[in-house]
């Protein structure tokens, strides 16, 4: 049998940076096997094409050069627009082909996913190592009795029909290493050089590891293809989780498992992944991409003691990223992989807000766990890197003067993201009717007061807004829908270019303006900040002096 893994392009305004695993780790099934298998890496490629969508005639190239059993596509959400536009080429490339479309993309809401992408015939939902394997073999023998196959959402004619639920995988010491040598590691090596550290910026010949499956965090923002308990949860039960979680339970029963938020093979495994990537490919730095290795102390140490007994750590630098709870409550562990090579950390840091880290985000951190984070760091000559995202949905001028204090406090330098509820977060599932009806007026209309139009009219009006939102969601550093009930687009886009210029004088001056328009409450910013306002230090000079002319 033939097998080809497409995977779409990413970011076209970035480098190529971490290979995608799941093309690897699925071609390496296929070649334990004994057949065919190819990887059609679109991301890695189109930088020998000017670095944009690679030409479809390229494209129609490659694929129509074999005969091909089964076509698997997979991205993250972000890659849905792409992977839209690709599927009638490949479907007319691949007429015969059973075209499986699997990942963050289309894990989390594979009916939709199914009408809006009518040539695929399948999703596979979250990990697909298993559920591919079976499947890959269903084909071979010619049985296609796909039913039978676990952790599917099918094709039914009009309808779709979902297998039973598939178990995470409990021992990822079972999961191959990435058939490496089908992906276009000339083309990364290229781009190796990152400024992330010293050692990452010199790096020559770089590539990228995912140990860690999930996370520990339940961030409100955050999804995990899949691969954690949390996303089971929600994906089954439709955004509901104790519903989903009563089919996940079941699963376990089955399976004599229990799928925890995160999940990691033993530290031998990681390291003897290291050493082939450097007895075959001469690596000279790694960037290890799991969510949040800091949050697994025990685990961690073992992997750096190893590293370091293996004499890695002379010869392979690397970087990772972490969290701050676990660093500020355990600051050691920044020694222990800073001894064993690593270079760089970074962190979410999202908000310096003590409300909206608590409210909002849930990830369990305060702005003091922020500052012992980046103490802890300094001491051990590191640079801090953090990301900060603004337009969380009840963060309003203080919580955003709180977060740009931080910055000035500790001169730090940041742009922040603006909020995004993906598909699969739970942010998503809280605020789907309010995001779709930023699509369209026609939805936020009914949910304001029109109630009386045919379920079935709705149920089209919002299928098409998800596929605009969905193609809106290619980049991270523009903006979709917004989820802040305090402040529009346009507004947050302005707040964001004056924190990162730290010019609170505008920020405050501007608050005061929209305070006295609207009597918002979200605009009144609290006396502690009258040190930056421009405003309140005048009516402080002023009062007295008219107090004493008015006497």
């Amino acid at each position: 049998m033939k097998t080809l893994f497409v995977c779409p392009e990413i970011r076209l305004d970035s480098d190529p940076s971490t290979i995608p695993f799941w093309a690897g780790i699925l071609a390496a099934i296929v070649e334990q096997k004994g057949d065919q298998v190819g990887i059609l890496d679109l991301n890695a490629l189109r930088m020998n094409h000017g670095g944009k969508f690679m030409p479809s005639k390229i494209i129609e190239e490659e694929i129509s050069s074999n005969d091909w059993d089964i076509i698997g596509i997979g991205g993250l959400t972000t890659t849905y627009g792409r992977i839209k536009s690709l599927a009638p080429l490949i479907r007319k490339c691949a007429p015969d082909a059973l075209f499986i479309g699997g990942g963050g993309w289309s894990t989390y809401n594979p009916t939709e996913i199914l009408q809006l992408v009518p040539q695929l015939d399948m999703v596979c939902i979250g990990e697909g190592e298993e559920t591919f394997s079976e499947l890959y073999d269903q084909v071979g023998t010619g049985k296609r009795d796909f039913e039978k196959v676990n952790g599917l959402c099918l094709r039914d004619k009009e309808n779709f029909k979902f297998t039973t639920p598939r178990a995470l995988i409990s021992d990822l010491n079972t999961v191959p290493y990435p058939s490496y040598e089908l992906l276009e590691l000339d083309i990364y090596f290229r781009y190796s050089s990152i400024p992330y550290s010293v050692e990452a910026y010199n790096a020559r010949r770089r590539l990228s590891t995912v140990w860690e499956r999930g996370c520990p965090r339940g961030c409100t923002f955050c999804s995990h293809n899949g691969m954690s308990r949390i996303d089971l949860q929600n994906i089954y039960g439709d955004g509901d989780r104790k519903a989903g979680e009563k089919l996940v339970r079941i699963t376990d029963k089955e399976n004599d498992t229990f799928q925890l938020p995160a999940r990691w093979p033993t530290a031998e495994y990681a390291v003897n992944n290291i050493k082939l990537l450097y007895e075959k490919y001469n690596i000279d730095f790694f960037m290890a991409v799991d969510e949040n290795m800091t949050s697994n102390k025990k685990w961690t140490e073992e992997f750096c003691q190893l590293y370091v007994d293996e004499g890695l750590n002379e010869i392979i630098k690397w970087g990772t990223l972490g969290d701050a709870p676990s660093v500020a409550t355990k600051p050691e562990i920044i020694e222990v992989m800073k001894n064993a090579g690593c270079t760089y950390i970074s962190f979410g840091f999202e908000s310096a807000s003590n409300k909206v880290l608590n409210d909002d985000i849930e990830k369990g951190q305060t702005r003091a766990h922020l500052q012992k984070t980046l103490e802890t760091l300094k001491q051990n000559n590191m640079a801090p890197i953090s990301t900060f995202m603004i337009g969380n949905p009840h963060e309003n001028i203080n919580d955003l003067m709180e977060t740009v204090d931080f910055w000035i406090e500790n001169d730090a330098a940041i742009d922040p993201f603006i909020c995004t509820p993906y598909v699969g977060s739970p942010i998503f599932y809280d605020n789907v009717d309010s995001i779709l009806g930023q699509y369209d007026p026609r939805l936020k209309l009914v949910n304001e007061k029109w109630n009386n139009i045919d379920k079935k009219v709705i149920k089209k009006w919002k299928l098409a807004a998800l596929d605009t939102f969905m193609k809106d969601c290619g980049d991270a550093f523009q903006y979709t829908a917004t989820v802040s009930q305090y402040f529009t687009i346009p507004e947050l886009f302005a707040l964001k270019h004056l924190m990162f210029t730290h010019d609170t004088k505008r920020m405050l001056e501007w608050a005061h303006q929209r305070y006295e328009e609207t009597q918002l409450p979200q605009w009144k910013h609290d006396e502690k900040w009258e040190k930056y306002c421009s405003i309140c230090k005048a009516e402080k000079e002023i009062t007295p002096k008219i107090q004493n002319t008015q006497k």
